[in-house]
């Protein structure tokens, strides 16, 4: 798989977005414009403990082939979600948070419930914005981890797949997540390389295959504290192995769109409602389609 042209579309975009960037002389904070789908819960400079409560919906699930050919997903046809996250920071430059998702499948009247794969992450600001300089970004170094706590597909034992709520295999995500929030105009990029672990699961042990995720993201202050972005993601992803055995044609290609809209209601607080739809737009692959719509409040403590 060639990486470098899994993310061209999204690196010539922020360039020339960057380029083109004019910024006003009055400065206005923004959370992670870059990757902000990827990280429910980004601390901004100066704030030290913060929270987030989400619930989400999703649906519309569809299958799409090796040949990029949408077909009908025969697992759950809805998934909600109430997701829990919390921040601290150890430093005006470094955070950590940790995020905690409950879900509930639902098919035909039926539905299960389970938590869902905790996420430990941090993240360092190896360039931090200034207010006196608007055009300057805020540069992150990222790292999260994944544990594999839900059950995944190959585990289940149910025909309707009601008891499936996560990959099954641990992760590892590094990356670089660069942003300017400071101006009217918003907008970043972010880039990261996802490892999985190889796991036993069932009788095979698999190896979903490393990849690389892009996050590219445009954004427009609709007063001090409030924000609307939209950005693209997409996802590549090489063979997946099953007992050391490449399996042929299954890499995957995933883009997905959202767009996001935060609204500080009090101070210290704020109401995140966000909209997504993966599988759609661009080229797709070995992957599930689906459609979003999620509802957070997000609140400072320190």
């Amino acid at each position: 798989m060639n990486f470098l042209n899994s993310i061209s579309w999204f690196l010539i975009s922020a360039a020339l977005f960057i380029s083109t960037l004019v910024v006003s002389s009055e400065g206005y904070a923004c959370a992670s414009c870059g990757s902000g789908s990827d990280d429910p819960l980004i601390l901004w400079p100066n704030e030290q403990l913060k929270t987030y409560l989400g619930v989400s919906s999703s649906s519309r699930f569809e299958t799409v082939d090796p040949n990029g050919k949408i077909g009908r997903e025969s697992g759950p046809t809805a998934r909600e979600a109430v997701t829990f996250a919390a921040g601290k920071a150890l430093r005006n430059d470094l955070f950590f948070t940790l995020t905690l998702p409950m879900q509930q499948n639902r098919l035909n009247g039926n539905s299960l419930r389970s938590l869902g794969d905790p996420v430990l992450a941090a993240r360092w600001s190896w360039l931090m914005p200034e207010f006196t300089e608007p055009s300057r970004p805020q540069i992150q170094l990222m790292a999260s981890y994944k544990l594999a706590h839900a059950k995944a597909l190959q585990e289940t034992k149910r025909v309707d797949l009601l008891d499936t709520f996560g990959t099954g295999v641990p992760e590892l995500k590094l990356g670089v997540d660069a942003f300017w929030g400071q101006g009217v105009l918003k907008g970043g990029f972010a880039l990261a390389g996802l490892f999985p672990d190889e796991r036993r699961l069932g009788r095979s042990a698999v190896f979903p295959g490393n990849g690389l995720r892009a996050t590219s993201t445009l954004g427009v202050s609709l007063g001090a504290d409030n924000k609307l972005l939209a950005g693209v993601v997409r996802e590549a992803r090489e063979e997946r192995r099953n007992d050391g055995l490449r399996v042929s044609q299954s890499e995957v290609l995933a883009h997905s769109i959202f767009v996001t809209c935060d609204w500080m209601p009090l101070p210290r607080n704020m109401i995140r409602l966000s909209i997504s739809d993966k599988g759609r737009v661009f080229e797709n692959r070995n992957m599930i389609a689906a459609s979003s719509l999620s509802l957070a409040w997000l609140s400072t403590w320190e």
